[in-house]
């Protein structure tokens, strides 16, 4: 299709193994050497940069990031603002780099050139009955319903909306070092969530077009709001991209992230995929999938299988 758009790509990277050179040399392959941008933490571990292609950029004024924290959320924004102004990028998918393409990538951008949609993104109210300002189109991807059950939906909602009270105590991990314990009470605190700007929660992974990337990127009104909010919450990157949306009444937005995962139930992170997953990877529609252990053989088994498509 001569109207298939330009897809771009946001990579959270972290470790020094073969997954992210690999994840970038498969999308060069998929997608035509795409504009791509990669985020990676060198406090955890160092990359050799020297074998990426020049399409893949690095951002410079990196940042710290640990798991379930806001530094996670700003690692992708400096990302995001590096490729919208250094690239023509129309969509812009946010990978990790245990991600792996299971679409062909001509066809994702024929169906993307298709949508009537800002963004694919997985979302759902922390509150009962709260809706979105934005349109919403299609039903949630179904591998993300255990974000569904009152046990998760109750912890996000503490997560993103009760007060915090904090307690200092001794961690070891990375280092002996003083923490902090931190209590939510089960009720709402100061927020900046209102009756038309309700709070969400979703998967982190999402893609969106250059005004979704744009709308997220606000420095701001509601968006800035809710960036000074989510700063000390955990898993804010649960919730930061899908509220921010979701206020926009300018947005159509499709519940459909079009990725898959193995969680089992639920968890912290999902199962690492094998061979055993792979009927179900492709059945699913889903554009990408994860997580993939460093030196996995199913990426060459996916890459067989893209191959004969």
């Amino acid at each position: 299709m001569s109207d298939r758009p330009v897809v771009g790509f946001v990579i959270l990277s972290h470790q020094d193994d073969d997954r992210l050179l690999r994840l970038v040399a498969s999308l060069n392959r998929e997608y035509d050497s795409p504009p791509v941008v990669v985020h990676h933490d060198f406090s955890q571990a160092p990359v050799d940069r020297t074998p990426f292609p020049s399409n893949c950029r690095f951002v410079e004024d990196w940042t710290r990031t640990s798991w379930a924290n806001w530094s996670v959320v700003d690692g992708a924004l400096r990302a995001y603002r590096s490729i919208l102004a250094r690239s023509n990028a129309e969509w812009v998918f946010l990978l990790s780099a245990a991600d792996y393409p299971i679409r062909r990538g001509s066809d994702v951008r024929d169906e993307l050139a298709r949508e009537r949609c800002d963004a694919l993104i997985d979302m759902r109210p922390c509150l009962p009955g709260k809706r979105p300002r934005a349109q919403t189109i299609g039903k949630t991807n179904p591998v993300m319903s255990f974000m569904d059950t009152p046990g998760n939906h109750a912890l996000k909602t503490r997560f993103t909306m009760s007060p915090q009270l904090w307690f200092p105590i001794v961690r070891r991990k990375p280092r002996w070092r003083v923490g902090r314990l931190t209590y939510r009470p089960p009720f709402a605190g100061r927020h900046p969530f209102t009756e038309e700007r309700p709070a969400f929660y979703g998967d982190h992974w999402w893609a969106g077009n250059r005004r979704a990337v744009e709308a997220v990127l606000d420095p701001g009104g509601f968006a800035a709001r809710l960036r000074r909010h989510l700063r000390m919450r955990t898993q804010p990157d649960e919730s930061y991209y899908c509220t921010v949306l979701a206020a926009r009444e300018d947005m159509t937005l499709s519940l459909d992230n079009r990725r898959f995962a193995e969680w089992n139930g639920g968890g912290a992170h999902p199962q690492s995929l094998t061979e055993a997953d792979l009927d179900a990877m492709f059945a699913s529609g889903a554009y990408f999938a994860r997580k993939f252990e460093a030196g996995s053989s199913v990426r060459d088994q996916i890459d067989a299988r893209l191959a004969r498509t």
